[in-house]
């Protein structure tokens, strides 16, 4: 009889060892792997599948995971570390999505493999500015600290439009476009291009930052949706993270140079610029968590 559970290193495990002829072959390349072989793994190691194994990959490789927490020694010891790939697999069987990649990551002067480092960091802004708080009383009364209420004091206070200087709008939160959904879709319009805004946010209740994989998935379904399209489109991927007093943005920039694999240390995104946003009269809300 399966197991009511399933362990995850196990199960990535059997994947590389199914990939690689158990360390044989392919060693060196990174290795995609799928959703639906997620599921044949969790079968094959005595687990039972779960209704849905689709964050199987992000709950691994959360920012305060280390490389040895997100795979087990026998994948590491070859060089590998974990990240979440999402995505339909071209040619693949109809609804086949991908999970995640072993990414190969090399070896210090120490002989230990490379970890990978996922996770935006902020640093010092490049400027600070305040914006008058025009969050109606009312609102301010009943307004929570999660990531749906940092959008309200987005909007209310037109941010995205003082900071970006152009007239942003919003066109829905979030935009439900899977396998990736965004949590703040936004637009604005020049002569020549339409700018468009994915905002993955971050509240002060969680202790959870910004991912850039999943930054960067959101990215591609933009370029995959809107290719065909006739109009000059520019994706800026804007990271948006709560904090007391009122925001941290990084607006960000994709990094061509990721996509043609020539560094493996490349960064998917450029950071164009990060503002600290301050309300004249902070939210009371927003001071706890």
């Amino acid at each position: 009889m399966a197991n009511k559970t399933y362990n995850k290193h196990a199960v990535l495990a059997y994947l590389f060892d199914m990939k690689t002829n158990c360390g044989t072959q392919h060693i060196g390349e990174d290795i995609d792997f799928t959703l639906r072989e997620v599921g044949e793994g969790i079968r094959a190691t005595g687990g039972a599948t779960p209704t849905s194994w689709s964050n199987f990959v992000l709950d691994l490789t959360r920012k305060r995971n280390t490389i040895a927490q997100r795979l087990p020694a026998h994948v590491i010891q070859y060089g590998y570390d974990l990240r979440k790939k999402t995505g339909p697999v071209p040619g693949g069987q109809s609804g086949d999505n991908y999970c995640g990649t072993f990414v190969y990551r090399g070896f210090d002067a120490n002989g230990q493999t490379i970890p990978i480092q996922d996770w935006l960091e902020w640093g010092i802004p490049d400027r600070e500015v305040t914006i008058v708080n025009k969050v109606p009383l009312l609102v301010q009364k009943f307004i929570s600290n999660d990531e749906a209420s940092l959008f309200s004091v987005i909007d209310y206070c037109d941010i995205l439009s003082q900071i970006l200087g152009q007239t942003v709008q919003r066109v829905q939160s979030p935009m439900k476009w899977q396998p990736n959904e965004i949590d703040g879709y936004y637009v604005a319009e020049t002569s020549r291009n339409i700018y468009v805004y994915p905002v993955e946010a971050k509240a002060i209740s969680t202790s959870d930052d910004i991912n850039l994989v999943q930054l960067y998935g959101q990215y591609q379904t933009f370029i995959t949706k809107y290719k065909r399209n006739d109009f000059n489109l520019v994706v800026r991927p804007i990271a948006a993270k709560m904090e007391p007093t009122g925001m941290l943005l990084a607006v960000l920039d994709h990094n061509p140079l990721y996509d043609a694999k020539r560094n493996k240390d490349a960064a998917m995104f450029n950071i164009i610029e990060i503002v600290r946003v301050r309300l004249d009269s902070p939210l009371a809300a927003w001071q706890k968590k």
